[in-house]
């Protein structure tokens, strides 16, 4: 019980992971396992090995900025570079359309204009009178 005390006391205030975190850390992976993949080809050049050590070096810069913004005490700023990182992710990301209910084709889904609340509708053609089953206001909808 002692030790998850002093553990909840050392990590108290501190930003912990993110988005950015995990990059870091999976970053790392891949440069670790890359680098150990140019160790064991590389036992006889030294062009080999001395990429391999650059990928460890590499690896371990990452590990270490990673520690340092899973302890640091600056949210605020540990919080907008995971910002600034989602933004970067994002543009390679691509567009993800939103998805739609499976009854889309058949049913259209408009909001009530006094408490908003969404009513799912049949598609049918023409101008409808429609009553909210939540706050009780008539309005009207046309669909195409």
């Amino acid at each position: 019980m002692k030790f998850r005390q002093a553990l909840a006391r050392l990590l108290y205030g501190r930003y912990g992971a993110d988005e950015l975190y995990n990059a870091l850390f999976l970053m790392e992976i891949i440069l670790l396992f890359a680098g150990s993949i140019l160790t064991i080809l590389g036992r006889n050049r030294t062009a080999l090995s001395v990429a391999s050590v650059i990928l460890y070096v590499i690896a371990f810069g990452l590990l270490v900025w990673a520690m340092f913004r899973f302890f640091s005490r600056n949210i605020e700023k540990r919080r907008r570079e995971n910002a600034a990182w989602l933004r970067f992710k994002s543009r390679f990301a691509g567009k993800r359309k939103p998805s739609l209910p499976p009854d889309t084709p058949t049913h259209i889904f408009r909001a009530c204009p006094k408490c908003r609340s969404v009513l799912r509708l049949p598609r049918q053609v023409g101008k409808h009178s429609v009553k909210c089953p939540r706050c009780g206001v008539s309005f009207g909808v046309k669909v195409k």
